[in-house]
């Protein structure tokens, strides 16, 4: 895998992340648009902030390696038959400094692109833009921030819940060289918390950049659903429940029906002329924020893409385990629909999640915060002592799997909570997440690997190696435990 290191990426020219937004062939030639020039106009702002997008869509990030690492570190996933040796070490758990996520150099890429953006709008003032259109930009930049430090701490860093003051990752607010340290796991989710404030303050309730997908901005509701997972990671349940009541009682945002769920499989070869959830070129009804896949984006990964390396009919690496499929009991849960096999491989099972947009299953949109992980984390946060006038965990885990077409329970615990995550939220990027700021175990039974089948809550392992190619540069930067002893 190929790494980054922060200094190369805060000493990148903004105006790359953008530039194919506009033709300059009337302006400076593109080596002088500096920072300064590009941001100096609010049409500028405005490119750049839509540039700082692009990154999500990137193959380290939403566009494939982020939810498949969640779920084949955590037990969904497997290496399937058909496996030429991609993610093998995440799925073994063996990875290290020189072979780790790519992630951190991509998200600190976004990172760099929307600090020049924040900090160019502070004091910013244009004749004929309104402070609303700035503070709006502002909360985007804000929340994409907060997005990519949660993500990223996620990855490279012990939960909050089992030890709130080990490392972190560095926290970067301006984009210039320096040799920043990494701030403690606590510190991180304090600034993510301010960020995801300022976006709810500034935020539109709907953007305004137009295009295909609406749900691909970030709005004010997307600032929320977030906040309510990043407590929910905290262990602060009483704010989870609250802001995710704020989301479940925004009448803009409604559970998919059963047919809704699975209309992918109901018309496979119209995908791109309707509106569903899996590869449709807009957002349902359910979808609170989601990375709108495009073979324009900058950041597209060509083949290495979420739908090619789940599907059999293309690299199809990764299988489902038969520890995700034994959770979908009820014959009538439309969830479990959503798997397939081969002739070949008859006993094997692919996600159908990220059909694709077309046949050669190179677009998908990725739906990052949906309605139904609301629910999830209302039920979990009142099963923990919350208290919402008039709603329980078990009439939210119902009501859920009411639109899943799946039975009832008739009690709830937490347990029944955390495997109701998995059927929902399986190949979505949660999985690994869910049993570290659980302080879980993993214990994997459908497992054909050489080390680590299961791996105990207090092992390093739930940290992944910071790449060794920032520490060579970074002499501030600390790695994990134990990595760095090897």
């Amino acid at each position: 895998m190929k790494t980054y290191k922060i200094l190369s990426l805060l000493s990148l020219v903004l105006v790359v992340g953008f530039c194919s937004c506009e033709d300059f062939l009337n302006k400076q030639p593109r080596l002088s648009q500096t920072n300064a020039l590009s941001l100096s106009t609010f049409d500028g702002i405005n490119k750049a902030i839509i540039g700082a997008y692009s990154p999500l869509y990137a193959s380290s990030w939403y566009g494939q390696d982020f939810e498949v690492i969640a779920d084949i570190k955590g037990g969904n996933a497997k290496s399937s038959p058909k496996n030429s040796g991609r993610f093998k070490m995440e799925y073994s758990w063996t990875n290290t400094p020189s072979s780790t996520s790519d992630l951190w150099g991509t998200a600190y890429d976004l990172i760099a692109r929307v600090n020049n953006i924040i900090n160019a709008c502070d004091g910013f003032t244009e004749v004929g833009v309104s402070q609303a259109e700035i503070d709006n930009v502002v909360g985007e930049a804000k929340f994409l921030r907060a997005l990519a430090y949660h993500d990223l701490v996620r990855m490279f860093a012990r939960s909050y819940a089992y030890d709130k003051t080990s490392l972190g990752v560095p926290v970067v607010l301006v984009s210039e060289n320096g040799f920043p340290a990494r701030k403690t796991v606590e510190e991180v989710y304090a600034q993510i918390l301010l960020d995801l404030k300022d976006a709810e303050d500034k935020l539109e309730t709907a953007n305004t950049h137009g295009g295909t997908d609406a749900k691909a901005w970030a709005t004010r509701a997307a600032a929320q659903a977030l906040t309510a997972r990043i407590y929910l990671y905290m262990g602060n349940w009483q704010k989870a429940a609250d802001y995710a009541t704020t989301i479940i009682g925004n009448s803009t945002f409604k559970l998919f029906k059963p047919e809704d769920y699975t209309i992918y499989l109901s018309s496979p070869t119209t995908i791109g002329s309707i509106t569903g959830v899996w590869g449709a070129l807009t957002g349902g009804s359910e979808v609170i924020f989601e990375i709108f896949g495009s073979e324009g984006n900058s950041s597209h990964g060509n083949w290495d893409v979420i739908s090619y390396i789940l599907s059999p009919k293309g690299y199809g690496d990764v299988g489902a385990s038969r520890d995700l499929i034994n959770l979908y009991t009820d014959a009538t849960d439309v969830r479990g629909a959503l798997f397939t096999n081969t002739a070949l491989y008859p006993n094997d099972l692919w996600s159908l999640k990220f059909p694709g947009k077309d046949t050669y299953l190179k677009e998908d949109n990725i739906p990052v915060l949906r309605l139904s992980e609301m629910f999830l984390i209302r039920a979990e946060a009142l099963a923990q002592g919350a208290t919402i006038a008039g709603a329980t965990a078990l009439g939210d885990i119902n009501t859920l799997r009411s639109a899943r077409n799946a039975t009832p329970v008739p009690a709830v615990t937490l347990s029944v909570i955390y495997q109701e995550r998995r059927r929902e939220l399986c190949f979505e990027g949660h999985e690994l997440f869910d049993l570290a700021r659980t302080n879980r175990p993993l214990t994997r039974v459908d497992y054909a690997g050489a080390n680590n089948q299961n791996v105990e809550a207090d092992s390093y392992l739930w940290a992944m190696p910071i790449p060794q190619e920032e520490l060579d540069a970074n002499p501030n930067c600390e790695q994990n435990p134990v990595y760095g002893k090897n």
